[in-house]
């Protein structure tokens, strides 16, 4: 009798299906998140290198340093969730949303930090209402 058994390729643990998809999300875009990820990091870099520079000047702008420092390690701590799976791999919108609010802080913050508005002139002379050809001296008599 005729071994009737379909036949089975021989599979071992070290042999793969190069055709198998083997991820949550599409490998665009993970480099897609990765490339905004450094679009951000180089608007937090300007950022911070601009308002210290200008904090020699003014030492409000130091504060500008400080919110700068601090959103990075949010926009940080939300990428290490990503990483580490504590953050679904659906949430990638999520990054995209916390970049975008930093790189608009980093735009304000550099508009800000060079932004010089123009220095009112002050006078030191009084204003007269009246023209002064209208203003009478007093006559002192002895």
């Amino acid at each position: 009798m005729a071994d009737v058994s379909p036949k089975v390729p021989s599979q071992s643990a070290s042999s793969y299906d190069n055709n198998a998809i083997y991820h949550e999300i599409s490998p665009t875009l993970v480099w897609a998140v990765r490339g905004f990820n450094v679009a951000v990091g180089v608007m937090l870099l300007i950022s911070f290198i601009l308002s210290l520079m200008e904090g020699k000047e003014h030492s409000a702008y130091y504060l500008l340093t400080c919110n700068t420092v601090i959103s990075s390690l949010v926009g940080a701590v939300v990428n290490w969730w990503y990483k580490n799976g504590d953050l679904g791999s659906e949430k990638y919108w999520y990054i995209f949303t916390v970049g975008a609010v930093i790189m608009f802080q980093c735009v304000t913050t550099d508009i800000y930090v060079y932004h010089k508005s123009p220095v009112p002139l002050t006078t030191t002379t009084p204003v007269f209402t009246t023209p002064i050809s209208n203003i009478t001296t007093p006559t002192i008599t002895m």
